[in-house]
């Protein structure tokens, strides 16, 4: 399960780095809704590692969020112009 947690953490920081909070959300009910399942089909000791999972997307997301920023504010982030077409 600790392979899971990991993935989970790693989709996260994939999320926070590249789209907004709606994602998050939408990211956050799959990852309820895989945690329910999770009980129903291995039982209660499954719960802790939802919860953990649960967690990880949002630890994940944070620390994309935080990568994003400190490479805007170093100046890596590539600003994209239309071209003209005359």
């Amino acid at each position: 399960m600790l392979y899971a947690a990991t993935l989970h953490l790693l989709a996260g920081a994939v999320t926070g780095s590249v789209f907004k909070v709606r994602t998050l959300l939408v990211l956050l009910v799959l990852v309820f809704a895989e945690s329910v399942i999770l009980v129903i089909t291995r039982g209660g000791a499954a719960g802790i590692w939802g919860v953990t999972n649960l967690i990880a997307v949002q630890v994940g997301y944070f620390a994309g969020m935080y990568g994003r920023a400190v490479l805007e504010q170093a100046g890596y982030r590539s600003s994209v112009r239309p071209r003209r077409l005359h």
